[in-house]
Parts: structure tokens; sequence; C-alpha cells
């Protein structure tokens, strides 16, 4: 079933699946499967409200003092338009700035998004890309796993970590995660934090792990450039063990 509601927001139930897209910012608003909340919406700890979002040609503060980037992007945070969608799908896309990106997400046996990333400009761009993923942890992250590591202390020391194409996700109190990937090379650790008097207070009910295409700060690297007309394509896929 696609419902489609409110100004923003399309919804689309199948298969135990359900997946909310809102289309100011492209942002995946909430994704269950068999009533399991994977990615969320949450009311962070310093007040703002986080979900999952794309982060095209940078990924946080890469070239934003060098080259008056957006941290982030700027697509996060712009209108997107509904390509196509049907029971099972919805294709989204958007251009700023010569470049576009398509997000094309299907509902299956696990759910897939697919992303293109095409320099439709005049000139050669700097791209990086990567998704900000918030994960539901309702129960708390202490003992989350990644492939069998523990992974909670990164939540507070934010390392990036290599990624497999295939990954376990194990997260307290809940059915582990297959999260398979497609030229993302590493995944940030985060959460949000407040600090008072030098201690710092963490959100518990979500975490990110947030896939990267290359490395923070590789987009002012000269290996960064893509040419005119030349496309980058990436993937994730998430299911339940």
């Amino acid at each position: 079933m696609v419902l489609k509601w409110g100004m923003n927001i399309i919804k689309i139930e199948k298969d135990s699946w359900l997946l909310e897209i809102d289309l100011n910012g492209g942002r995946i608003i909430s994704l269950i499967k068999d009533g399991q909340k994977i990615l969320g919406t949450f009311d962070r700890i310093d007040n703002k409200k986080g979900n999952t979002h794309i982060c095209v040609p940078n990924f946080a503060s890469e070239g934003v003092e060098d080259f008056g980037f957006v941290f982030h992007g700027p697509f996060r945070n712009a209108e997107w338009s509904l390509v196509s969608q049907n029971e099972n799908s919805l294709k989204i896309s958007c251009e700023i700035d010569g470049i576009e990106v398509v997000q094309d997400f299907l509902i299956g046996n696990e759910f897939t998004q697919n992303i293109l990333v095409k320099n439709k400009s005049g000139e050669n761009k700097r791209v990086n890309v990567a998704m900000h993923n918030y994960w539901d942890t309702e129960f708390g992250w202490q003992g989350t796993k990644l492939n069998g590591v523990d992974i909670t202390e990164g939540f507070k020391t934010n390392p990036e970590v290599e990624l497999e194409n295939e990954n376990i996700l194990e997260f307290p109190g809940k059915l582990s995660i297959i999260w398979k990937v497609e030229n993302f090379k590493l995944a940030k650790l985060w959460t949000g934090f407040r600090e008072e008097n030098g201690e710092k207070f963490y959100d518990q009910k979500y975490v990110c792990l947030e896939p990267e295409m290359e490395f923070e700060g590789f987009v002012e690297t000269n290996e960064s450039w893509i040419e005119m007309g030349e496309e980058i394509n990436l993937s994730q896929k998430i299911s339940l063990k």
C-alpha cells in the first residue's frame, strides 16, 4: 500500500515493512520491519531533531572552510521531487548547483536504498557522499556490536570504522540487522550529547553509524573531483537476521 499524506510525506507499507520519506530534505523519517524500529526520527539532547539524510557533496565540515560548502551539504534541507512510486518502491530526485542526486527506495525481502550522484554541470565537481543514518536504540546502545566487535565507546570518541560489503549490527534488545553496502567504505560513529560542568550527557534512544564513500576530509583532496557527466552509484540494504 502506498499512501501520500501531508504536504511532503510519503508512506509505503508492504510485506511487514513501513517506510516513511519526507520530500523536504529527502529524509527517511522511519523504517520499521515486523514491528522493530530500525531507522527513526528523534528529539536530540541538543534540542535539534534528527533523522536519516544524505550528505552531498560533502560530509560534516569538510570543505566548509576551504570551499564555502554547507555543513553536510545542501541536499538534506532542500525540496526533493517525486519521480515515481508504486506499491513497493519510491524514487525521488534533487539537483543543486549542477549536481543531481537520485534516491531510489525499494521494499521486498530487504529494504534497499540506491543512490545516484551525477555531475550535470559544465565543470568538474568535488564530491564525497555519506548517509547520516539514525539507528533506533530504544533499549540503549551499551554493548552495540558491528561485525562482532563492541563499538560502544565509539559513540563517544567518534571514529571512522571500516565496513564490509555485508555487515551485522547488534543493538541491545533487538533482532540483529544485516546491513549491506556498496561503495561505502567507512562508517562514522556518533550520537548527540550535551555538556554541563565538563561532563557529557549522551542521547540513548539512537546512534548514528553513517556510511561514507570516503573518509571525512576526502572532498578537500584532488581525488574527489568528478568530471562533467560522470556519475557515482552507491547503495545500502537492510534486513533483519
